[in-house]
């Protein structure tokens, strides 16, 4: 860890203050750096305001609800999900608004954190495992919650809150902990107002991102309902011997009346539906990174002169994105993907995640646990679709149920017969392909820091999903340098 450590030797006070308990983790020590002029540390319950609402809900109302596991731990955003009053699991959840911040009072260090971005949605409301933070206070002039939540992302508060916790306890963090907390602030009211734009663009991109792989699905199922064959309809019926001897597996969930009735709804498309190898594409696993297979190889969270960049299945989002690379070291030359390969995860809970190359990539692999569809052809609005379909089906279930085994399951590359695949017009694929690939050109117009949220959110209706996360891990370095010059104390230049 960066700011935290353990001292190498204790003095015989501090073991009788800690009981006589010699765990490392009573003695644990946050050790932030120096702090120069240019910035100083506030507690943060100086400085945020805390939501304690509770809603009186009603069984037939409609409610967007959100707990621990909707915050996505590597952006911050949150996916609340509709349900009706009386499918809340408590009747009288927690009441969330429009920017406030939501931090996991459980296991904080984990980074389950996130912002509201839903400004149109009533009914918000969440677990009440989840501390609110609604506003900011005045004690720091110009200060914004997006800068408080900015550094409540950052390792600089995470480790704080881990180096507070005894291990042998279930971790949690309340109220009662903000005062034991602090973040950096700098003098200049100007960098307070550059940290703020910067995190409200990464909020809005993280949005925009999500939304248009919702629009992904929904295209996909508009065109597969609005071109049924007429005339036909489901009607379920238990399995045959002779079906399951054709099919050759006795998995349950492929017979199940919820799947045959999604299947239905594919193979009834009226262009009909086809198989991946004549959509034009081969199939075959990731690099096996074994020891026993490739040697000793070196990992890496940063890029290094000379390593593959690793996309593995465990990197993949369900928003058809890579959440953070990881880098590998080795001597051997290694199985590498290109641009138009469709990376789809095949094992664990992972499984059905996908992403598309449409970039040149140098040097990047995945994993065994990574199926790699290769387009013969290069055809890369039609790898898109590929991919965008694949994920669909995680959407509805199907690839949990094509799947076989426990723990997550796995969807063996010789299931992959059993996945039809609709035969879109390619007008259809289009519209699908520009949604996850539309590298549009920056707005015209010098930037400046009040039109630079402006400016972004133009770019962001342009932009497909690819652009979105390239542009949004871009910003998110920048943050990060910046928010690294404020911890230490030091000046910083406004670069837009």
């Amino acid at each position: 860890m960066k700011y935290v450590s353990v001292p190498s030797e204790l003095s015989v006070e501090e073991i009788r203050k800690n009981d006589f308990c010699l765990s490392p983790g009573r003695y644990v020590r946050f050790i932030p750096p120096a702090v120069k002029a240019a910035s100083y540390y506030v507690p943060l319950d100086k400085l945020v305001e805390i939501r304690n609402d509770r809603a009186k809900t009603t069984k037939g109302e409609w409610y967007r609800y959100a707990e621990i596991g909707d915050i996505d731990v590597s952006t911050g955003g949150i996916s609340f999900r509709e349900m009706r009053g009386w499918q809340l699991p408590n009747r009288q959840p927690s009441v969330a608004q429009f920017g406030d911040i939501l931090i996991s009072t459980v296991r904080t260090y984990r980074k389950g954190i996130g912002y509201v971005a839903e400004k149109e949605a009533k009914n918000l409301v969440t677990t009440n495992a989840l501390m609110n933070i609604c506003g900011v206070t005045d004690y720091v002039s110009e200060l914004t919650p997006l800068y408080v939540y900015s550094f409540l992302r950052t390792d600089f508060f995470t480790e704080q809150v881990w180096s507070m916790l005894n291990r042998g306890v279930y971790p949690r963090m309340d109220k009662g902990a903000l005062d034991k907390i602090t973040i950096p602030v700098p003098q200049d009211s100007q960098v307070i107002n550059y940290i703020s734009v910067l995190m409200q663009a990464i909020v809005d991109k993280e949005r925009a991102l999500r939304e248009k792989n919702y629009a992904i699905n929904r295209a996909i199922e508009e065109e597969l309902t609005g071109n049924q064959n007429a005339g036909k309809t489901f009607s379920y019926s238990y399995p045959t011997i002779q079906e399951m001897r054709e099919l050759g597996r006795l998995d349950a969930a492929m017979y199940s009346h919820d799947f045959k009735a999604k299947q239905f709804f594919i193979t009834n498309y009226r262009y009909g539906v086809t198989s991946y190898d004549k959509l034009g594409f081969t199939i075959g696993r990731g690099q096996n990174l074994q020891i026993s297979n490739i040697g000793i190889s070196i990992y890496s969270d940063k890029p290094k002169p000379n390593f593959y960049r690793l996309a593995a299945p465990t990197d993949i989002s369900e928003y058809r994105t890579v959440q953070q690379f990881r880098y590998l070291g080795n001597k051997r030359k290694l199985a590498t993907v290109k641009k138009g390969d469709v990376i789809f995860g095949a094992e664990g809970f992972c499984k059905g995640r996908v992403i598309i190359l449409t970039d040149e990539v140098q040097q990047t692999i995945t994993n065994i646990h990574g199926i790699i569809f290769h387009p013969t052809d290069g055809n890369i609005t039609r790898g898109i679709f590929l991919g965008c379909f694949l994920g669909y089906l995680r959407s509805l279930g199907m690839v949990d149920a094509i799947g076989a085994g426990g723990s997550g399951g796995s969807l063996a590359i010789g299931y992959f017969h059993q996945v039809p695949f609709p035969r879109f017009p390619d007008a259809a694929q289009v519209k699908i392909a520009e949604l996850y690939h539309n590298p549009a050109p920056p707005p015209s117009g010098t930037v400046t820091l009040d039109n630079f949220v402006d400016w972004h959110r133009r770019w962001n209706e342009q932009l497909g999903i690819w652009e979105l996360d390239r542009e949004m891990k871009n910003l998110q370095r920048t943050l990060a340098e910046v928010q690294e010059l404020i911890i230490n104390g030091k000046s910083v230049d406004i670069a837009l």
